[in-house]
């Protein structure tokens, strides 16, 4: 699908040294030739290419423009992007944001269809095709409801299709749902529906419920995904990798709560799974997001940011006592004390580390 990234120009308020960012969205071919005339941009303080302002801010006013960087997770929709570079005055610093969420397949399963078709099938001729497929086109394969049927198994199962597409499936679900703004929505029958292009088919995606979409968890921790000086990958194999293995730490904790819910796992909240509203599932949801954050912390460790939004972030600040207008943890987070969890179930989204660090 096409890329589009947030970028975010530090400013500097005259006399209080108070940091501040103009944030927009910026269409690109490729990371790294992005990431060239970024650099561009900070010899000149100038960038030269199409800047327009952010379309995923979910406020009631229109995009936001500028805020703080400590801001940025709590404005972002989950999902609605994937890159974000920050241009401070003598640097550019790049980030993959990594949802939170991890109840996610009853989402996919209510709001989201994935039809592939063959390219033959379609309307791929012409300086701009519809994509549409033919009115007797078969797909050659559907995601829809029944393929989360429990337990999962095939596309949805760990390994399967959906374990790290579940990315791109929730991305086109929040673009059908903020409307034409976004510039890539179609009609196709009863339900909105995003089509592109994919290898030599065509996808389309259906958004079938918007109301699933605001079930799902809002939290944002920003994961500094570019590879060092002495790496041989490039920007754009940085990215492919941190997307998929977060895409599959993601899958393996929202698998163990759709099983969950339908009593097929150990766990001692099973016998009450059935029932969402039951606040025992809540608390296996909650402890849940803990292991997933504890599993980020053990892979990543501080590459991960301090701006991360809400507890999620609150938490590895907390946990590091790091500042939370900085792009580096002090330290690895290890949750030694306290879980994951336990730390997100106390700690205000706005926490900002004193001089030494306070246990509760």
């Amino acid at each position: 699908m096409d890329s589009d990234a947030l970028v975010c120009f530090q400013q500097t308020r005259r006399g209080t040294g108070e940091r501040w960012y103009k944030v927009y969205r910026v269409g690109v071919d490729s990371p790294d030739r992005f990431v060239d005339r970024l650099d561009e941009y900070v010899r000149r303080t100038h960038f030269d290419g199409p800047v327009t302002p952010p379309h995923w801010f979910d406020t009631a006013d229109g995009p936001v423009l500028k805020c703080r960087l400590a801001e940025l997770g709590e404005k972002l929709v989950p999902f609605s992007t994937a890159e974000v570079f920050v241009v401070a005055h003598k640097s550019v610093e790049s980030f993959l944001a990594v949802p939170m969420a991890v109840d996610l397949v009853p989402v996919l399963a209510d709001a989201v269809r994935t039809r592939e078709y063959r390219g033959a099938d379609c309307d791929l001729a012409g300086e701009e095709p519809t994509l549409a497929p033919a009115p007797d086109a078969t797909p050659t394969r559907v995601l829809d409801g029944d393929a989360f049927a429990a337990p999962l198994s095939g596309e949805a199962a760990t390994g399967g299709r959906v374990e790290w597409f579940h990315l791109f499936a929730l991305r086109a679900a929040y673009r059908l749902a903020a409307g034409p703004r976004t510039g890539v929505v179609d009609t196709d029958g009863d339900h909105p529906t995003m089509r592109v292009r994919d290898g030599d088919g065509v996808l389309c995606v259906d958004l079938l419920d918007t109301g699933a979409l605001k079930r799902i968890h809002r939290d944002l921790v920003f994961l500094d995904f570019a590879p060092g000086e002495e790496s041989a990958r490039s920007v754009d194999e940085a990215l492919t990798l941190a997307l998929r293995d977060t895409a599959r730490l993601r899958w393996r904790y929202a698998s163990h709560l759709w099983h969950v819910r339908h009593g097929e796992t150990d766990r001692r909240f099973a016998a009450v799974a059935r029932n969402k509203s039951e606040p025992q599932y809540a608390d296996e949801r909650a402890a849940t997001r803990g292991e997933f954050l504890e599993a980020l912390c053990a892979e990543y460790g501080a590459s991960l940011a301090p701006f991360s939004g809400g507890v999620s972030g609150a938490a590895l600040r907390w946990e590091t006592g790091t500042r939370a207008d900085t792009f580096l943890l002090n330290e690895e987070p290890a949750f030694a004390h306290d879980s994951a969890a336990d730390v997100m179930d106390r700690v205000d989204p706005s926490y900002v580390p004193e001089k030494r660090k306070k246990r509760f």
